[in-house]
């Protein structure tokens, strides 16, 4: 009896797991040569976990980029500094050209995911100036138009809740540039446990497909010997 309860209990949990929302706060700014990154995930409000990246320096000498971050989450804070070289770039891109090419349907299955996204409380501000009162006109309307069509294009893809709130203000003296974006991002679980079991299920399917070509090809090879 007591196995039944803890199995409906689990059951129970499960259910609402799966219909539960992630949501995550993300916030960007620039402001001259500093940058700022955080992510903020939380789950039923009192479960959350969060990223900050408050610095990102350029090595020119040692071509390479230097990336301070800090974690905090219901463990605690934990720092974290990552180098960023050439060669781990060129590995991780070989690496992920890989598993693009290989999982046929993965943009086919994003692309189903992205539409169940929610993105609402999208703010982006701008303030720039060229040091030249003509030029710094001319660019403000160019990054209006920007921003407009990157916002259009990402309502193709996701679920665009709300009016955004886009600000550029041009500085006509002296040479600037800050902007500061912010949104909420918000979507199931369950939706994105489908996802996983989908790309594993095309995973799989290629995996059967290599093996059943390289058999083939060992034994169309042997059976000329």
């Amino acid at each position: 009896m007591i196995f039944f309860i803890v199995l409906f209990i689990l059951l129970l949990l499960f259910i609402v797991l799966l219909f539960s929302t992630v949501h995550v706060s993300f916030l960007y700014s620039h402001q001259g040569d500093d940058d700022f990154l955080r992510l903020k995930v939380s789950v039923w409000k009192f479960i959350s976990y969060s990223f900050v990246v408050p610095e990102v320096k350029v090595n020119t000498s040692e071509k390479k980029i230097e990336v301070k971050g800090k974690s905090k989450g219901t463990t605690g804070a934990k720092r974290k500094k990552t180098k960023i070289t050439v060669q781990t770039i060129k590995e991780n891109y070989k690496k992920y050209s890989r598993l693009l090419v290989q999982v046929t349907g993965f943009y086919r299955i994003l692309r189903r995911f992205l539409k169940k996204v929610k993105i609402s409380e999208v703010r982006w501000d701008s303030r720039f100036g060229l040091g030249d009162a003509a030029s710094t006109a001319v660019a403000s309307g160019a990054i209006w138009a920007l921003k407009g069509n990157v916002l259009g294009i990402l309502s193709h893809f996701v679920s665009l809740k709300g009016v955004p709130s886009i600000q550029v203000i041009p500085v006509y003296q002296g040479t600037l540039t800050q902007t500061r974006l912010s949104c909420m991002i918000s979507f199931k679980i369950g939706h994105a446990i489908v996802v996983m079991l989908q790309m594993l299920k095309h995973w799989r399917k290629i995996s059967s497909s290599k093996n059943k070509k390289s058999k083939k090809y060992i034994a169309g090879g042997t059976s000329h010997v």
